[in-house]
């Protein structure tokens, strides 16, 4: 994956065995994810958690930071563990990819969105419940076996937004991000110049249109580590597919700060 690129995929639909994988990936019982709460005395924000299946003490491991889309806003501690956050739970990514993962329910909505004039896309902006989770990832690092140069983040739609919004306010906690089917913020961007950055999305988005992150990406191309998957065939809501679930953890972790 070559940064500076942007790779187009033309695939008209997955394939039988790609969709039974993501079924597989949604049915998995995510009881190894521990329930827990940040709560600062004026926010809370509900959280799951995940720990590699066996901790040395000696040795540290990457954390991965999950956004979730709009449709899991809530309480219940429960919608957040979606297809990117149980992708994890899979008995190969269990043995080959020892990592903590971190999933947080947004009680509102993590990220907003307005238009930026000047570009004439939308963009987004962030509020105090991500400021809350970031602050605990430091308290995170400091209780558990976490590498701080391998933290992560990811997200899906609105999540995919929160990535965006998560590596602007804090360029110094993450090792790489992806952003799939977000919207981009722009004000920080020559803070994110050394930092791998993946975006994907689908030409074919009426939910968040992809004009932001392919904006986003033409001003980072020249000077930042970005790269942009297309697929011109799919949606927003199909995006998230068999191939890219393998993907992802194959490049993630090759990256650390």
């Amino acid at each position: 994956m070559k940064y500076g690129t942007k790779t187009e995929f033309h695939d008209k639909a997955d394939s039988l065995q790609s969709l039974a994988r993501i079924k597989y990936i949604k049915s998995l019982d995510y009881s190894d994810f521990k329930a827990g709460k940040f709560d600062n005395g004026k926010v809370a924000v509900n959280y799951r958690f995940l720990k590699p299946k066996k901790v040395e003490q000696n040795k540290k491991y990457p954390l991965v930071l999950v956004f979730h889309g709009s449709g899991a806003i809530g309480t219940n501690n429960t919608s957040q563990m979606g297809v990117l956050s149980k992708m994890w739970l899979l008995p190969e990514n269990r043995k080959q990819y020892p990592v903590y993962v971190l999933a947080p329910q947004f009680p509102i909505r993590s990220s907003n969105y307005h238009l930026d004039e000047s570009r004439n896309v939308k963009v987004s902006e962030s509020n105090e419940h991500l400021d809350l989770v970031l602050k605990s990832i430091d308290s995170l690092v400091i209780n558990e076996n976490i590498d701080r140069d391998r933290i992560y983040v990811m997200g899906f739609s609105m999540g995919g937004a929160t990535t965006s919004n998560a590596i602007s306010k804090r360029p110094d906690l993450f090792a790489a991000a992806i952003n799939v089917s977000g919207i981009s913020q722009f004000d920080k961007m020559d803070e994110l110049t050394k930092m791998p950055i993946w975006i994907v999305h689908g030409s074919l988005d009426t939910d968040n249109f992809p004009q932001s992150n392919f904006k986003f990406f033409d001003e980072m191309k020249s000077k930042g580590q970005v790269f942009l998957w297309e697929y011109k065939n799919k949606y927003h809501n199909n995006i998230l597919s068999a191939e890219l679930m393998d993907e992802i953890p194959k490049w993630l972790l090759q990256q650390h700060q």
